[in-house]
C-alpha cells in the first residue's frame, strides 16, 4: 500500500516534463498574496524561458529545459484553491 501523497509524488516525479517547485519551504504560507506570487514567479519562468532552481533537494528535482507552460497552484488556508496555466505568447 503507498501511501496516496507518496503515489501522487511518484507519479509527477516519473514524468520528465514535470519539475515541481515548492516556493513556501522559502517564503512561508503567504496566506492571500500565495497565489499572485505563484503566478508571478511563473510568468517570469515562462518569460525568461529558465526553470527555476530546486529550491527543496529533498523534494523536487531539476529541470534543465525551457518551460513554455507553467502551471501555478495555490491550497487555501482556510478556504480557497487556485490554479493559473501561464504559456508563452
Amino acid at each position: 500500500f503507498m501511501c496516496p501523497v507518496s503515489a501522487e509524488k511518484a507519479a509527477l516525479d516519473a514524468n520528465p516534463a514535470i519539475a515541481a517547485r515548492g516556493f513556501s519551504t522559502l517564503t512561508g504560507h503567504m496566506k492571500e498574496a500565495q497565489f499572485p506570487f505563484a503566478v508571478a514567479l511563473a510568468a517570469l519562468a515562462v518569460d525568461r524561458k529558465a526553470a527555476y532552481p530546486v529550491f527543496d533537494a529533498a523534494a523536487e528535482k531539476p529541470f534543465e529545459g525551457v518551460p513554455a507552460t507553467v502551471l501555478a497552484t495555490a491550497i487555501g488556508y482556510h478556504q480557497f484553491e487556485g490554479m493559473a496555466l501561464v504559456n508563452a505568447a
